[in-house]
This record gives C-alpha cells, structure tokens and sequence, in this order.
C-alpha cells in the first residue's frame, strides 16, 4: 500500500440544505428590479391617463396644467423611491434573517458531527487499548506513542504536504491501532518470557494482517474513510523496514506510508524502553543509539533525524507518563473507577425518580 492519501477536503464535510423561502425568485435584485419598473410603468401610464383626461374635461390654463402635471409626478416619484427603499430593505432583511438561520443550522450540525466523531474516536480507542491489555502492563504505551508520533509529525511537517493539523490528529489516534491485531494471537506466543521459535514468530507476524483484516471489515461497512485508512496503513505496515527486510510484504522506503513510517519509530521507542513480563526497560541513552544505528534501514532516515532533533522531548515524555503507570491501574484502582461509576448512575437514577 503506498503512503497516507492527502485530504482532499476538509476531515467532517459540513453539507447543509439551506432554509429558503418556498416561492423565493431565483435572483432577488432582478426581482426587486423588475417590481420597481413595472411600478414606473404603472404609475407614468396613469399619471398621462388622468393628464389627459383633466386637460379634456376641466378648463385650465397650460402653465397650471403643466403645474399640476408636474406635481403629480413628483408624488409619483416619491412613491416609486419610498417603494424601492422598503424592497430594498426588506431584501436585506430576509437576506440577512437567511444567513443567520443558515449559519446557526450550519454550526449545530458542526458541533452534532464533532460530537459524534469524538465519541466515535474514544470508543476506537478504548478498543484499541483492551487489545493492547494483553502486551502491557498499564495500556500507556498508546498514549505514549500518539505523543511520540505528533512530536515527529510536527518536525516534519514542512518538508511533507500532505502533513497538516487534521493529518496530525488522525495519526494520534491511528496510531493507537498499530498493534490492534495481536488481540489474534495466542497468549503463550504473546507473553513467552523467552526467545520465540520460527514458528512462534511467524505466528506473531500475522497480528498485521489480523490487524488490518478486523480495520477492513469496519472500511468494508463504512465505506473510505481517511481514519480507517489510516489505521490500516499502520496496522498492516509498522513492522516494514526502509531496506525492504520487514514484514508482512517487505517493501521499502517511500513503498511504505509516511504514517506506518513514523508509528514504526515510536513503537519501537516505547516497546525498548518499557518493561513487559519477557524483558527489562532500555535507557533512553541505549535506544537513542540503537535508532541512529538503524537510520537508512530499519528506519526512515528522515524519521530518525526528527527524532533526533526532539530526543529530549522524547526522554521526557517518557519518563514522565512511565512514572505515573506504576501503580496507575492497579486491581484496586479499577474496583474504585468501576464503583465509583455505578454510585453516579445509582445517584442519577434516584434523582429522576425523586
């Protein structure tokens, strides 16, 4: 699969059916237009009408005729004007009531989409984190890796087009289903404290294809989605190598997406640094040396180079969410959040009854 497709609009298209006025003409202005000239037509008709009708039936003189000719123009004018400014203002008005009304529909809607996206995107991701239980300890290591991933995104943002803020955003979360797959594979491969067989490993390697098959069947639902797409490209691609000896399909450089690229640093930063019941945590000092040694093959070269301009940032991300996993989700502090949770619903419960 080749690299993330670039947003050709915008993550949540807005498409709103305008409130309009049943029997509104196509172009105002022509319509006010037209009113005004039939009006003038109306009201210089009748004005000779009756002109000629005073000249014949009542005895004036010329001069007064023409006076009184006048007069009544004037007060025909004065009509026409009057008429044309309360159209006129009228139009705005409606124009202006439209716009409004458009405006307060287009951002309820806005705010009903955001609001569904978000919901859509915590439930993707607490599924991604149930999967990613069964590796870790705490199921940190998603959080962490989104940050990671941002910190390198943003660095190379000027150098990609197709990187921007919402490319940014879908990548965080993306990201989180990197490993969604390995809810596929057995536990004594999963958590073996020991050097796995060629057989075991060929096994884990399928936690890609696993991954990217559970992401197609939701794209197979849905219909193209940029996040899901997104999600496959790194499900399927963040074990693949910049030298082409990766896996699933081993293909290299710009073969894989810029966003398994990326993801593919950050997890290997995280998995090395962090401890898991089959091995000790690595210093940041230790893998910082690893990943510039592996720059050109494991790694995109431009990944690593990112890297290395934010490794402090890194080494403080790290140190700073892997403190605050020690005890964070102990058997206790569930039982806690789970009872705190049922007091709510019972303390809601008992006030709409009330």
């Amino acid at each position: 699969m080749r690299g993330s497709r670039r947003a050709d609009a915008s993550c949540v298209t807005i498409q709103t059916k305008k409130l309009e006025w049943q029997f509104r003409p196509r172009d105002r202005k022509s319509f006010v237009l037209g009113v005004l000239i039939f009006q003038a037509a109306i009201l210089v008709a009748a004005e000779f009408l009756v002109d000629t009708w005073l000249r014949h039936e009542l005895t004036l003189a010329p001069a007064v005729a023409d006076r009184v000719f006048v007069f009544r123009i004037s007060i025909a004018f004065c009509v026409f004007l009057m008429t044309g400014v309360i159209l006129f203002l009228a139009s705005k008005r409606y124009k202006d009531t439209l716009e409004q009304a458009n405006d307060e529909l287009a951002c309820e809607i806005t705010r009903q989409v955001s609001s569904g996206l978000s919901k859509r995107n915590a439930l993707i991701f607490g599924l991604a984190k149930l999967a990613d239980y069964r590796d870790t300890d705490t199921g940190a290591h998603l959080e962490r890796i989104g940050l990671y991933a941002r910190v390198i995104a943003d660095t190379m943002r000027p150098n990609h087009e197709e990187i921007d803020a919402k490319w940014i955003d879908r990548l965080v979360l993306a990201s989180s289903l990197h490993d969604i797959g390995k809810v596929g594979i057995p536990d004594s491969i999963l958590l073996k404290p020991g050097r796995l067989t060629d057989e075991e490993r060929a096994t884990m390697q399928k936690h890609t294809l696993i991954g990217a098959d559970t992401l197609l069947a939701i794209r197979a639902k849905l219909g193209p989605d940029e996040f899901i797409d997104m999600g496959v490209e790194i499900a399927l691609q963040h074990h693949e190598k910049w030298d082409g000896t990766g896996y699933p399909f081993g293909i290299e450089r710009n073969e894989i997406s810029l966003a398994a690229r990326i993801v593919a640093l950050a997890d290997f930063y995280d998995a090395v640094t962090s401890k898991r019941v089959y091995k000790d945590a690595m210093s940041h000092e230790q893998v910082r040396n690893m990943i510039c040694d592996l720059r050109g093959t494991h790694f995109d070269p431009e990944v690593v180079d990112a890297f290395m301009e934010n490794e402090r940032e890194f080494n403080t991300i790290r140190a700073h969410n892997q403190e605050q996993d020690v005890n964070s989700l102990k058997i206790m502090d569930l039982e806690y959040v789970a009872r705190q949770f049922i007091d709510e619903q019972t303390q809601i419960r008992y006030e709409a009854a009330a």
